[in-house]
C-alpha cells in the first residue's frame, strides 16, 4: 500500500503546478490539457500514466461542464466530427504500437503548421460545415489523437473558421472530447493501460486540474471575444512545437 502513496518530491509539486495551468486552459479554451501535460507527465512516469492519467481526471471533472455544453452546443456539427473521429482513433493507436510512427508525425508537422496558418489568416466562411468536411476534419483529429495525441487543432480550426461565437465553439469542445474520451477509455481499458500506478500522479492531479477549470471557466464568461482566438492560436502553435519528433528526448 506505501507505493499507491505519492512522495512530496519535485515531481509531485510539478504534477500538480502542470494540472492547475492546463485545468485553467481547458476550462477557458475547451481544450489544450494534453498538450500540455502529457509530454512532461510522461517524461516522469512514462508515455502511459502521461497519456492515461489527464484521460481519467479530465473524464471525471469535465461531466459537469459536458452536461451544461450539451444545452448549447450544435449536435449536428458535433455528431458527424465525432463520427470521424471514433473511427480514426483506433488506427492511429494502432500505427503507434505496432509501426515506426516516426514518418507519419513528420508529415503531419506541416499539416498542423497549415492549419495554424488558416486560423492567423482569419479566412472565414459562411454556414454549417458540410457533412464531408466534418467527417474528414473528425477523421484527422481522431488519427493526430491516436497516434500522438493532439486531436484537437483540426476540429478547432473547423469552428473557428465558420461562423459560431465563442460560447458555441467551446461547448462543441466539450461534447467532442467526451466523445472521443470514451473511446480512448474503452480502447486503454483493453490495451491494459490502467494501472494502480496512476494513483500517486492523481492524487495531485486531481484537486489541482479542478481547481484550474474552475478558474478557466469563471474567466471565460468575463473575457473577451477575441481573447479566445487569441488562446486557441496559441495552442495550436504550442500543438505543432509538442508533435516535433526532435523533441521527444526532451518531451517524452
Amino acid at each position: 500500500m506505501t507505493d499507491l502513496i505519492p512522495s512530496l518530491d519535485h515531481a509531485f509539486w510539478i504534477v500538480a503546478a502542470l494540472a492547475l495551468i492546463a485545468g485553467t486552459v481547458r476550462g477557458f479554451a475547451g481544450f489544450g490539457a494534453g498538450m500540455i501535460m502529457i509530454p512532461f507527465v510522461s517524461a516522469l512516469y512514462g508515455p502511459k500514466i502521461g497519456a492515461s492519467s489527464i484521460l481519467v481526471a479530465d473524464g471525471i471533472l469535465t461531466i459537469p461542464y459536458i452536461l451544461k455544453s450539451l444545452r448549447i452546443c450544435e449536435p449536428k456539427t458535433v455528431a458527424p466530427v465525432a463520427l470521424g473521429a471514433a473511427l480514426m482513433i483506433p488506427i492511429g493507436a494502432y500505427l503507434l504500437t505496432t509501426a515506426d510512427p516516426t514518418p507519419i508525425r513528420w508529415a503531419m508537422v506541416p499539416l498542423i503548421a497549415g492549419l495554424l496558418a488558416i486560423t492567423l489568416s482569419g479566412w472565414r466562411y459562411h454556414g454549417i460545415p458540410k457533412v464531408g468536411v466534418s467527417l474528414a476534419t473528425g477523421g484527422l483529429s481522431g488519427f493526430l489523437s491516436g497516434l500522438i495525441q493532439l486531436s484537437g487543432p483540426p476540429v478547432i480550426v473547423l469552428w473557428m473558421s465558420g461562423p459560431f461565437p465563442p460560447q458555441t465553439i467551446r461547448a462543441n469542445i466539450f461534447v467532442y472530447f467526451a466523445v472521443t474520451s470514451t473511446v480512448a477509455v474503452i480502447a486503454y481499458a483493453f490495451a491494459g493501460v490502467f494501472t494502480r500506478d496512476l494513483i500517486p500522479v492523481l492524487v495531485p492531479m486531481i484537486p489541482c486540474y479542478a481547481v484550474g477549470l474552475a478558474l478557466g471557466g469563471r474567466f471565460f464568461g468575463k473575457a473577451d471575444p477575441k481573447l479566445f482566438r487569441r488562446v486557441a492560436v496559441v495552442l495550436i502553435g504550442l500543438a505543432v512545437i509538442v508533435s516535433l519528433p526532435v523533441l521527444d528526448p526532451y518531451l517524452r
